[in-house]
């Protein structure tokens, strides 16, 4: 049991990680959902723990126990499972982070969101390229030397859209202010360009009522 330990602390480890980032993407859902695909490979990686823990206290070994190899790699099996569950995570994330910012930013004309949020073109270019790399990330999540570094890569990414929708709220008063001053003054434009056609015509009119007048 002892030869266990180091593989079951980084499974553990592990799931601590993944675990947050599954309540974190449960929680941005914009219908508070639980990921199928999440529920699945979480299922698996207990799975594979249940036959490690029945091999070494069950009352009854299961087949393919007696292989001093089998404990070992049903934990990485499992370790395997929570690192696919933790990228499931992720790519529900980021879906759902690209719906919460785009139903918040259709709410205001683009020049309003230039000029209160700089960086906007920046995050909305990463977000959209983060967007069409779900797939990407979702083939690349097979577990091999890189998997850790992978993981933290996607999820430093992933961190950057976070911080941008907590941004994005708090920008919210800002962005009302200004898109208000904005209207108020197309409503000036408008009125001027209004009075000034006003004029133009009253103008008009006189200039030919003044010429009907003079030709009689």
């Amino acid at each position: 049991m002892d030869q266990d330990i180091p593989d079951l602390r980084a499974l553990a480890d592990l799931y601590v990680q993944a675990k947050a980032l599954i309540l974190y993407s449960e929680e941005v859902d914009p219908d508070s959902r639980s990921n199928l695909q999440v529920i699945k490979e979480l299922r698996d990686a207990l799975d594979h723990l249940m036959r490690v823990i029945v091999a070494r206290v069950g009352s009854q070994a299961p087949a393919g126990a007696a292989d001093p190899d089998y404990a070992s790699r049903n934990i990485h099996k499992s370790i395997g499972h929570i690192y696919r569950a933790a990228f499931d995570a992720l790519d529900g994330t980021i879906l759902s982070l690209r719906v919460k910012i785009t139903q918040v930013v259709d709410n205001y004309p683009l020049e309003v969101l230039n000029q209160v949020i700089p960086n906007y073109w920046d995050i909305k270019r990463k977000l959209n390229e983060l967007s069409g790399q779900v797939t990407e990330h979702r083939a690349r999540k097979d577990v091999g030397a890189e998997i850790g570094a992978t993981l933290d890569g996607y999820v430093s990414d992933v961190e950057v859209i976070k911080r941008f929708y907590s941004e994005l709220l708090s920008y919210g008063p800002a962005l009302d202010e200004y898109a208000a001053k904005l209207a108020q003054q197309e409503r000036q434009k408008s009125r001027r360009d209004w009075l000034i056609a006003l004029g133009s015509a009253v103008i008009s009119g006189l200039l030919v009522a003044l010429g009907s007048y003079l030709w009689f």
